[in-house]
């Protein structure tokens, strides 16, 4: 088969490989498409903490199993822990994750877990079921936040995974502001974000009133403010990791303990949001069919990496 290998960091290989070798519980996915993240091309860029190299990278995968058309949740948890009972399998202690872990998705084809299998929509394009692991996080996110109907919401960033977030929070009747200083993105989403009353902004300093619960789709240290436009009891939501603290973290904290703020975390996504997001982009694959900006064949995909890092494409897809 034909598979993409990081090497090194910034060093893609294209190689003929075997396919894969499957376990007793093991499936062989022919990959269709394979949506690019963000931490794909950081770790072509500099590396991860979870990731072992050499290793075919990927982890946003559609493909068919024989005749079926199948998502891939790629977490790969032990199935028998406190938590994967509870359906919280994100958090299992031997977590590992196509993609870092384990050989992933930019490879013609993909050992994966049966039970990590969802089944695609007939009426779905592949493209678009390849978006169903950030969508499902962002779903993830929102029911870690207990964001509810009537409630504002504040997100940070408005790249896919800040519109994917402001979605689901229209979709549950909420009121949803995204804050973008990207004006090309706020006009690349315009048509969306009118069609789900979506509120916009460039900066925080011109939304006015305060929030029910806020988001930081984006890892910069300044989106922490958001803290400050919480009402009393308030959400603050650290859906992307931040590498550092403002200045301003101690008197930001504060209001933690003064206005009895909840802060709390989310982190991927489980095989029951997966399995929610499939739905939704059933639902609004119409809408949503904008992000795909760029589908390119797995050849070119080292050279467009800098573009995947520089947030020039809602999302690219590599298609087999």
């Amino acid at each position: 088969m034909k598979a993409l290998v990081l090497k090194e960091p910034r060093s893609l290989g294209l190689c003929e490989r075997n396919d894969p070798e499957t376990g007793e519980d093991e499936a062989l996915v022919r990959v269709v498409c394979c949506s690019v993240c963000r931490t794909d091309a950081k770790m072509w860029q500099s590396g991860h903490r979870d990731l072992v190299m050499p290793r075919v990278l990927g982890h946003e995968i559609s493909g068919y199993l024989d005749n079926e058309r199948v998502a891939v949740w790629p977490g790969i948890s032990c199935g028998s822990c406190a938590f994967c009972l509870a359906g919280r399998e994100n958090l299992c202690a031997s977590m590992q994750i196509l993609g870092f872990h384990h050989d992933g998705g930019f490879a013609e084809y993909v050992a994966v877990r049966r039970t990590s299998l969802l089944s695609v929509p007939d009426t779905l394009p592949m493209e678009l079921a390849a978006l169903a692991e950030p969508l499902g996080c962002a779903l993830h996110g929102l029911d870690r936040a207990g964001v509810r109907s009537g409630e504002r919401v504040l997100i940070y960033g408005a790249g896919s995974l800040g519109l994917f977030l402001a979605l689901g929070a229209a979709e549950r009747g909420a009121h949803p502001v995204v804050i973008e200083p990207d004006g090309r993105k706020l006009r690349k989403s315009h048509t969306f974000r009118d069609r789900f009353a979506i509120g916009s902004a460039e900066t925080p300093s011109v939304v006015s009133g305060l929030f029910d619960a806020a988001f930081n789709a984006a890892s910069v240290p300044s989106t922490l403010d958001g803290l400050r436009k919480l009402r009393s009891g308030g959400r603050y939501c650290l859906f992307s990791g931040l590498q550092e603290l403002p200045e301003s973290a101690a008197s930001l904290f504060a209001g933690l303990h003064y206005r009895e703020l909840q802060l709390l975390g989310s982190y991927g996504c489980t095989r029951a949001s997966m399995a929610s997001a499939l739905a939704m982009l059933e639902r609004f694959g119409g809408d949503l069919a904008f992000m795909v900006e760029r589908k390119l064949p797995i050849e070119q995909l080292e050279a467009a990496m800098p573009d995947v890092i520089g947030g020039k494409y809602f999302k690219m897809v590599v298609q087999f």
